[in-house]
């Protein structure tokens, strides 16, 4: 009985201990699963195993533009807390409904012009008056409510509101001492935003400085004044770059400057009777021009002293992605990286100049524009001479030697006559691109558009008229040193591994410019010239490619000009040429063609 029972006991003990050895291997299984899944998601990412529903769930969502916009919407709203959005839009609606108060009082009858005007007046006061009694918040802190840039902000704009009203809606004050009140709101608005540290007081002040001849309109009488102005309001907007450096401000400087004084210019031109204050506007053009050439590069320089007043800018997201799209010209360019004001660096610093000399042609339309042609020459000799001495900042370098090129090519075809400049701007390219190494990305980069563009504008003039008499010759003398200076440029490039695909690309346009002169030279002297010239082309092409390392594509050229000699010699020479000058050109064209096949076999077998 008892040995039954102990049976009995040892099989139920090896059931279980069956039982336990089944749920340990369904765990190692299922352990081993879970690793080799995990391995292979590694592996091959967006693939897993499994059945396709389990596979499905666990790959992940494919997101959509419209998905990344409303994130980044979302995330552009949320970093802000809400009392910081409704305190902005709180002081706007009090603006809002000053505005709305004045034109209802005003229609019923209720007040008289001056009431609002001093009611304005004292609202702007006591905003300005809280703003200074507030408390200091972290300007770091996205979550603080700014009190005090709200109170300025809407002191700020009951005065400038107040101003206009009196001037424009009311006429107690003239448009003069309207502009001054402004001038004076943007000198305020300076202070505030450099003792608060805030961009956005600063792009207040040089937008309403700006657009004040436009908000408070008057008779342009007089350069003078108009230029004190126009030069004070650009020297706020460069002094609060120098000192804080906010990219805002200064490309609405740049902009809004050479804009409004290019329309005044243009402007009183045509309604002036005389150069009434033209003196004061071209010497406001002068320093405008020097100022901004060099105030970014002055800014780089304030920031090496380490002094505490001249602080860095701040860097969001739109200065991120202007500055990966500046690496990724760079990098195509073959330059190294930039930094966040290497645009203004670059843009400023090359074009002033050219503004600047531009607006005082068109103050001083007597004079010739030859003489601007040789001040932009002048200038790239000088910044030549600058730029090869010791620089430390080795991107301003790269930005005064490619304004060196820019600016004296640009007043090459100035001074020279068309279509001598052409050629001369040719030549100049070829200068640039033998005397200036391949670490100087810009000035060569000035000097392959050069070259590009006159090789357009060569073909498009072959396209479109021809000149008679001796223009016609010195087109023809000027054509050809273009084509030449880039046959010449070409070779160099190709010569260069990092510079052979552009160095490809110009030497098809120079094969299809030469085409379209052969074509327009000759073709009116007689027409079998230009199939000859064409195999005359076609063979010197193959025998170089036999002595040059870019051989295969002369060698491609050559079989190219072959194939349009034929093409010539049946469907043109054959139904326009005499009998006896087709036979002359077919045994000069089966002749040369055999004397080429001769001196290539000879290259081959030595």
């Amino acid at each position: 009985m008892e040995s039954a029972k102990e049976r009995e006991i040892e099989q139920r003990l090896s059931r279980i201990e069956s039982t336990l050895a089944a749920l340990q291997r369904s765990v190692d299984g299922l352990i081993g699963e879970k690793r080799g899944a995990a391995h292979a998601t590694e592996a091959h990412p967006g693939f897993g195993h499994g059945s396709g529903r389990a596979s499905a769930a666990a790959a992940p969502t494919r997101r959509t533009p419209g998905d990344d916009l409303g994130a980044t919407i979302s995330e552009w709203f949320s970093s802000r807390a809400p009392e910081w959005w409704l305190s902005r839009l709180g002081i706007g609606f009090v603006v809002i409904a000053v505005l709305f108060l004045y034109s209802y009082a005003i229609d019923r009858g209720w007040i008289t012009p001056p009431i609002p005007v001093v009611f304005g007046a004292i609202v702007g006061t006591a905003l300005f008056w809280a703003a200074t009694r507030a408390d200091r918040e972290d300007r770091s802190d996205p979550y603080g409510l700014g009190l005090r840039q709200v109170l300025y902000g809407g002191a700020l704009a009951s005065w400038y509101v107040t101003a206009y009203a009196a001037a424009v809606w009311y006429g107690l004050i003239s448009t003069g001492a309207a502009r001054l009140l402004f001038f004076v709101l943007a000198i305020l608005s300076t202070w505030i935003a450099l003792a608060e540290r805030r961009e956005i007081f600063g792009f207040i002040a040089v937008a309403a400085g700006f657009a004040t001849p436009f908000i408070l309109p008057a008779p342009l009488t007089s350069f003078t004044p108009f230029a004190l102005y126009l030069g004070a309001v650009g020297a706020i907007g460069l002094f609060i770059y120098l000192i804080r450096g906010w990219q805002s401000t200064i490309w609405i400087t740049f902009l809004a400057f050479w804009l409004v004084l290019n329309g005044a210019v243009s402007t009183g031109a045509a309604v002036r009777p005389a150069a009434v204050g033209s003196v004061a506007i071209s010497l406001l053009a002068v320093l405008a021009g020097i100022a901004f050439t060099r105030v970014a590069s002055l800014r780089r320089e304030l920031l090496t002293i380490g002094s505490a007043r001249y602080t860095p800018a701040s860097t969001g997201e739109v200065t991120r992605r202007v500055v990966e799209l500046q690496d990724a010209i760079s990098k195509a360019l073959g330059g190294g990286k930039s930094a966040a004001d290497s645009l203004a660096l670059w843009v400023m610093t090359l074009l002033s100049p050219i503004l600047a000399v531009s607006i005082l042609v068109g103050i001083w339309p007597r004079i010739p524009a030859q003489v601007g042609g040789l001040i932009l020459v002048g200038l790239g000799s000088a910044a030549l001479s600058f730029g090869m001495s010791k620089i430390a900042d080795r991107e301003f370098r790269q930005v005064v030697l490619t304004g060196s090129a820019l600016w004296a090519v640009l007043g090459i075809l100035k001074i020279a006559p068309e279509p001598e400049q052409l050629a001369l701007a040719a030549l100049f390219a070829a200068a640039v691109l033998v005397y200036i190494r391949n670490a100087l990305i810009g000035p060569r980069t000035v000097a392959k558009a050069t070259i590009a563009i006159t090789l357009a504008v060569v073909a498009g003039h072959e396209l479109s008229f021809q000149p008679d008499g001796i223009l016609r010759w010195r087109w023809i003398i000027s054509e050809a040193v273009v084509v030449v200076s880039s046959v010449f440029i070409s070779r160099k490039l190709i010569a260069d591994a990092a510079e052979r695909i552009q160095g490809v690309v110009l030497a098809g346009l120079t094969y299809v410019t030469t085409l379209l002169v052969i074509l327009n030279v000759l073709q009116p002297i007689w027409t079998p010239l230009v199939t000859a010239t064409y195999a005359v082309l076609a063979a010197v092409l193959l025998v170089m490619s036999k002595r040059r390392e870019n051989q295969r594509m002369l060698r491609q050229l050559g079989g190219v000009t072959i194939l349009i000699v034929v093409a010539r010699l049946l469907f043109v020479d054959m139904a326009s040429v005499e009998t006896v000058w087709r036979v002359l050109l077919f045994l000069l064209c089966g002749g040369l063609f055999l004397y080429t096949g001769y001196r290539l076999q000879l290259a081959r077998n030595t």
